[in-house]
């Protein structure tokens, strides 16, 4: 048993090494926007191909989008009544 326990500390040490010089490496690289938008769009790609994008809204969700567009219109009303 000492020996799969010794074996998992090794192993865990190693991810938290892994994720450290990641860290480090991507803070010394800076931001690259290019490649975040990259994977974000490949990302929902991979998703749409298995079917689950979009996903499915909640009721919260569906409200808050609800209220957004309310909102949108009102200032949209305004802005034209403000050019009139």
């Amino acid at each position: 048993m000492s020996d799969e326990r010794a074996a998992v500390k090794r192993w865990l040490a190693g991810q938290r090494a892994s994720a450290d010089l990641q860290r480090e490496l991507q803070a010394a690289e800076g931001p690259r926007p290019e490649r975040a938008v990259a994977q974000s769009l490949s990302a929902l790609s991979a998703l749409e191909v298995m079917g689950r994008w979009p996903g499915e809204r909640d009721v919260v969700s569906e409200r808050a989008i609800q209220e957004v567009r309310c909102r949108w219109a009102r200032i949209q009303q305004r802005a034209r009544a403000a050019r009139a």
